[in-house]
């Protein structure tokens, strides 16, 4: 494929106002119309992996019209010694500044670590190679001219301090492509020789495929294309789409009421519900796929008082209220793994009891994203008692929410096992006067 720039990159959000906005910026650096002082120095990409970090670094550079230099922390790490470490960390930098300008991509900068939470006997390595990073972001003689890149899966394991001013201060999440990017990327990588009905389709059976997983898709295409010695049809990029199974329509109609839970629960307790949406289709393999989502939006003025949060549980459990209410009982797709509603209820409920100075205890633990759960009820043993009770108490208020918007929750799930997406208005409209965000629902 010829050189990708940013400008023909679809979707990347955030992330491709940044690079734009860079692109401008160097442009009027090398006219000497602005300082280098005046230049974001750094960005740090997170997001799944293959959701297209390293190729954004690529097509920034081809815009930037600078060179690239791509490194990582285990190319950095590959002899093992921490001497061997910093030289070839310290090569990358020396580099990157004699080409500049150089855009400098630094991949799975989560091995790092953080030095708060290094332990055990590499924390003495671990501390070192995160100095040894922060040296050269910093750099005596500066790096004019040098833009630092890094990319990451997990953010939070990144340590603070590589994070502030001046190193890579602005942090951009990059999610997997919705289906409208998809498309979008379906039409790149093709080269617009299908349609854009065909790129529509091909959208629609990738759902939660990222960028990657596409690229790989059409590359296998055009390679079915060459064997037979002929353009690339339609054809021969269905081949190697993901099979697709439509979803039996009694699990639609639980999915639907487990959606509808949320969505009514949220809207009662004065939540700003944007839409709810379930699947028809999912594809046939064991990834973890979303069968449906309500989906809020986040107030910016919101207090987060101790009333907040347990609104905020009570939502996340209202899924498993409505399957126990409607349903007769609910099933193990609330839990049971990390990023379920039972699982986010429950680090929610800790986090009031043992970080926000909310619960029966007054001392905080902090941040307590980076301990287990296992660990912080160690160091309270009856923590898990008082968080079940919040539990408990939170899944009888949705049931109770549920069981007084009956009617308007059986007509929601109707409308949304026929049509699979309504939105926010819609469900407020359903369920009338009760559901006005002003009425407060007792705890």
């Amino acid at each position: 494929m010829s050189e990708i720039r940013l400008e023909d990159l679809a979707g990347y959000g955030e992330a491709k106002d940044w690079g734009l906005d860079l692109v401008r910026d160097l442009a009027d650096w090398r006219a000497g119309t602005i300082s280098w002082e005046d230049v974001d120095k750094g960005v740090l990409l997170s997001g799944p992996p293959g959701t297209g970090k390293t190729m954004f670094a690529r097509a920034l550079a081809a815009s930037c019209q600078v060179t690239l230099i791509a490194t990582s922390y285990a190319k950095w790490q590959a002899k093992g010694y921490l001497n061997d470490f910093l030289k070839a960390m310290q090569k990358s930098f020396k580099e990157a500044k004699d080409a500049a300008p150089t855009i400098l991509f630094i991949d799975e900068l989560d091995a790092f670590g953080s030095r708060d939470g290094a332990a055990g006997s590499n924390a003495s390595y671990d501390i070192k190679a995160i100095n040894g990073l922060l040296e050269e972001l910093d750099g005596i003689e500066g790096r004019e001219g040098v833009i630092v890149v890094g990319a990451c899966n997990h953010p939070n394991m990144v340590d603070a301090t590589i994070l502030r001013a001046g190193r890579l201060d602005r942090h951009v999440m990059i999610s997997l492509p919705d289906e409208h990017t998809r498309e979008a990327i379906f039409k790149m990588h093709l080269n617009d020789c299908l349609s854009s009905d065909n790129h529509r389709e091909f959208a629609e059976a990738t759902k939660g495929l990222s960028g990657a997983e596409i690229e790989k898709i059409v590359r296998s295409a055009r390679r079915s294309a060459r064997r037979r010695r002929g353009p690339i049809t339609k054809g021969d990029v269905v081949l190697h789409l993901p099979l697709m199974a439509d979803i039996p329509p009694n699990i639609m109609r639980a999915n639907a009421v487990h959606e509808i839970g949320h969505s009514v629960v949220g809207a009662v307790l004065g939540m700003d519900l944007v839409r709810v949406a379930i699947v028809g289709r999912i594809r046939v393999d064991d990834s973890v796929q979303s069968l449906g989502q309500a989906r809020f939006r986040r107030g910016t003025w919101v207090r987060r008082t101790k009333e907040h949060y347990l609104d905020l549980i009570a939502m996340t459990m209202a899924g498993m209220a409505a399957e126990e209410v409607f349903l007769g009982g609910h099933d193990d797709g609330v839990a049971g793994n990390d990023g379920s509603d039972l699982f986010e209820a429950t680090k929610t409920a800790i986090a009031l009891e043992r970080s926000y100075g909310m619960g029966e205890k007054l001392a905080s633990y902090g941040d307590l994203s980076r301990r287990r759960i296992e660990e912080v009820g160690h160091l309270d043993p009856m923590l898990i008692e008082r968080v079940d009770r919040t539990l408990q108490e939170q899944l009888d208020r949705s049931k109770g929410i549920l069981q007084r918007h009956w009617k308007a929750c059986l007509i929601l799930t109707d409308q949304l096992v026929s049509r699979l997406e309504l939105p926010g208005k819609e469900v407020l409209d359903v369920l009338g006067e009760q559901g006005k965000p002003s009425q407060r629902v007792a705890m």
